[in-house]
């Protein structure tokens, strides 16, 4: 391996053991976030604390969407393993508190700081396979991680959920611990610590970023439950628009901007933002609204429904390494590995955009399935290619910064499915099918954008190299 294209040259052995830690902490944050839900109620239930299950579930998501942009700026000051270390050591220790505390109130506070901790470190994974590997291993090893969430979104809610039922609710809490651990002590004892030798923190600019990003989560999740037009949903607005142009003049003012505001003057890498946003716009209709379709419209058994993933799980386990190292064969690959994530979210809601009851159970089954192959090319290719038009110093807080955006188109999706939803008048079938075309066009609308624009981008660079 040539040191020149390695950020981070390391020994093959402390390089695999990264890559595996790598894999570790995915996988753990994915059983948190999928095995969690399935034992939250039942613990809450424990402690007859039931009516607290929705707001710790902001929560949850309020931790990790403050912290997500902030851990990977930390991580440029103070070092990649640091960050990791000290964040998942305090996971780590969260989730093993929550095992252990029988009132609301220390637990609330537990899932909070876990969502926090995790958020500090999401984004790092994602970051340490560009620093260790060359640019063409870079797709590859991003399918190791996309694998790897795949696996802990199937299994983490079959193993805790497993675990609950026979006896041992409490022990499961622990166990997303146990491989986070373990990718901790891989990490922190293979990997150099690269920090800043002069290090300001831009405090004002992390209050700042901490009070817009609540206002704004907070007004996204009640917004569908209480209405729009609630006071406190537009109290919430109010503050994000307040808090975001205190927040901008900050950071064009600081010495190290949390959220470095000339990234957005980078238009490939701004591209790159919306294609990531729309790549994940889908996930929330296929999570929230094709259960729906196919029980109350179609009237399939909840035990079918929840089958449907099955097909799209097979494949992101395996087909993410292999599109992988499709992509690190030609650089041209990933505009079109792009086309294909974009294009293969959109085509398979067209037929679901038509759903009646006489709308065959198979044709859910394909198309779920096809979203699988959509996903797989989607996280080899938009991470990888933000990160290769990012600076070297901007690497930690651009590559934050993807995820973070990623993890908001979630929110805005929720919020407008909402809204269509909402104007069917209570007719399921036609909400469903009206939130299945709005996919359609969001995701045509991503395709477009590769194809006339990500496309002529991405051939300059060659050009110019």
């Amino acid at each position: 391996m040539s040191e020149e294209k390695v950020m981070i040259p390391l020994t093959k052995g402390k390089k695999n053991a990264v890559i595996i830690g790598c894999v570790c902490l995915m996988f753990s944050v994915t059983v948190f976030g999928v095995g969690f839900f399935v034992i939250q109620g039942p613990i809450l239930a424990e402690m007859h604390a039931s009516q607290y299950y929705s707001l710790l579930t902001i929560f949850a998501s309020l931790g990790l969407a403050i912290m997500t942009p902030i851990g990977g700026k930390l991580g440029d000051l103070f070092g990649r393993r640091n960050i990791v270390v000290i964040s998942g050591i305090i996971c780590a220790a969260c989730g093993i508190g929550m095992s252990l505390v029988h009132s609301i109130l220390p637990f609330a506070i537990f899932r909070l700081l876990l969502g926090a901790a995790q958020g500090a470190f999401t984004a790092a994974p994602y970051i340490m396979m560009r620093e260790i590997n060359e640019s063409k291993d870079v797709p590859k090893a991003m399918g190791y991680l996309a694998s790897a969430i795949a696996v802990g979104s199937f299994g983490g809610g079959i193993l805790l959920g497993g675990l609950a039922d026979a006896g041992f609710l409490r022990f499961a809490l622990m166990v997303p611990a146990i491989p986070l651990l373990i990718g901790v002590v891989l990490i922190g004892t293979s990997l150099p610590n690269k920090k800043k030798d002069k290090v300001e923190i831009d405090f004002s600019g992390i209050v700042c970023l901490a009070v817009l990003l609540s206002g704004f989560c907070l007004a996204m999740n009640y917004g569908p439950l209480i209405g729009w037009g609630n006071l406190k949903v537009l109290a919430g607005f109010a503050v994000t628009v307040v808090a975001g142009i205190i927040f901008v003049k900050m950071e064009n003012k600081a010495a190290e901007p949390i959220v470095p505001m000339y990234l957005f003057k980078n238009r490939k890498f701004t591209t790159l933002l919306a294609v990531g946003f729309v790549c994940y716009f889908y996930q929330t209709a296929m999570s929230a609204y094709v259960p729906l379709a196919v029980q109350d419209v179609m009237g399939v058994s909840a035990a079918a429904a929840g089958s449907l993933q099955l097909p799209r799980t097979i494949l992101t386990m395996v087909l993410p390494t292999i599109a992988g190292v499709w992509i690190g064969k030609k650089a041209a690959n990933n505009w079109k590995a792009m086309a294909i994530a974009t294009g293969l979210a959109a085509l398979p809601f067209i037929p679901l955009g038509f759903t009646t009851v006489s709308t065959p159970f198979i044709v859910y089954l394909i198309c779920i399935g096809i979203t699988g192959i959509a996903e797989s090319f989607r996280s080899v290719s938009v991470t990888p290619v933000a990160q290769s038009v990012l600076p070297q110093k901007d690497l930690g807080v651009g590559t934050a910064l993807v995820t973070f955006v990623n993890s908001l188109s979630t929110l805005f999706a929720a919020a407008i499915n909402g809204i269509v939803y909402g104007m069917s008048a209570n007719n399921v079938q036609a909400g469903v099918n009206n939130i299945f075309r709005v996919t359609v066009i969001i995701s045509m609308a991503g395709f477009f954008l590769v194809i006339f624009v990500v496309r002529k981008q991405l051939s300059g660079n060659e050009k110019a190299k």
